[in-house]
């Protein structure tokens, strides 16, 4: 069976971060993985005067940087107890020093999965931007499990529901999904098309021989839909009662920022069960 070894999770201080450890910690504690957490200290913000010069700044960057170092370090060690008491068999916390992003893709490519929460517009986490889960899974190549801002997940990879679809996102988030996949009791294939689609109906079936290779057994649906996919998406996986979706991350690069496909980004904002996504 296979296993996740090494789990990051993504430090901050916005309301729902011990509920994230914890999701991240119940799915160690499964894997028998090791879980890090990283606390970003962050970038200094050094007010500058109306004539653009602030008396020593020298100091007063070298006292803003203590306070966030102090900062970071607190919430390392909130971490250490609430993945503790979750039961997390090996638990690492990193301190680093730098943007939340940079630090975070840094460590997440030397790691199985990367745990990061929902951006929640009405919140305001300092130095978290809103497109911070989708930016993370870019520039960290590889799956990425974004736990929603609402609601409590007691358990999640228990009944698991799969957007498909015959690209390359898809399938890249099939594979990284498959330590999931195999601890599930319940996996369910679907692939949601248009009307009058020009579908291969053998396509199905090899991923479902494909994931029976690797001992897993899952059902697939083909279900025409006319409404946006995003919430055929989150409809049927209600219906279906899953705990967790798995999707390909769809969109492209222009640099440092992300152009999201619109299912991709509608996902995102309206995420009802943590979804694992891969680019």
């Amino acid at each position: 069976m296979s296993h996740w070894k090494t789990i990051l999770v993504h430090l901050d201080d916005g309301p729902r971060c011990t509920d994230r450890v914890t999701v991240a910690a119940r799915l160690a504690a499964e894997h028998g993985a090791q879980l890090v957490g990283v606390s970003p200290i962050g970038v200094p913000d050094v007010p500058v005067a109306v004539n653009g010069v602030v008396p020593d700044m020298a100091t007063a960057i070298a006292l803003s940087a203590q306070e966030l170092r102090a900062i970071a370090e607190e919430r390392a060690k909130v971490f250490e107890r609430t993945a503790h008491a979750a039961e997390a068999p090996m638990v690492v916390s990193r301190v680093l020093e730098g943007e939340p992003l940079d630090v975070t893709a840094h460590l997440g490519r030397s790691a199985d999965l990367v745990v990061v929460g929902q951006a929640e517009r009405s919140s305001d986490v300092p130095q978290i931007a809103q497109d911070f889960p989708q930016q993370v899974a870019l520039h960290t190549g590889g799956p990425v499990l974004v736990v929603p801002y609402a609601g409590r997940f007691s358990a999640i990879g228990r009944d698991v529901l799969v957007a498909w679809k015959d690209v390359r996102e898809a399938a890249r988030a099939l594979r990284d999904a498959l330590p999931l996949l195999a601890h599930a009791r319940r996996v369910t294939l679907l692939e949601l098309v248009v009307p009058g689609a020009d579908t291969d109906p053998t396509a199905l079936a090899d991923v479902l021989a494909h994931l029976a290779r690797h001992g897993i057994e899952a059902e697939a649906r083909r279900e025409v839909t006319e409404i946006e996919p995003g919430d055929a998406l989150l409809s049927r996986g209600a219906d279906l009662g899953v705990d967790t979706i798995v999707m390909g991350a769809y969109g492209h690069s222009r640099l440092r920022e992300w152009v999201l496909g619109g299912v991709t980004k509608h996902l995102l904002e309206h995420m009802t069960v943590p979804t694992l996504m891969t680019h």
